[in-house]
């Protein structure tokens, strides 16, 4: 059985998963504007939303819930 510690624990992480996600979809939000408000953008920009794009589908992944043929080992 987990303890109130334990769980206390998972949800400040849960917590803070979420923060993390929503900071990345604001993240993306601002590279979005500065793409339109400059059509010739350097690639650094168009590399940085890929690689925050990774991060909200990471994000995204670590807090749904896990496919039960995940956790059989399957």
């Amino acid at each position: 059985m987990r303890t109130s510690g334990a769980i206390v624990h998972d949800m400040m992480t849960l917590a803070r998963l979420h923060a993390a996600l929503d900071s990345v979809v604001e993240t993306e939000q601002l590279i979005v504007t500065i793409r339109e408000a400059s059509p010739a953008h350097s690639p650094a920009v168009t590399r940085l939303a890929e690689v925050v794009s990774e991060a909200r589908e990471l994000l995204r992944s670590l807090l749904s819930r896990p496919d039960p043929r995940q956790l059989s080992g399957s």
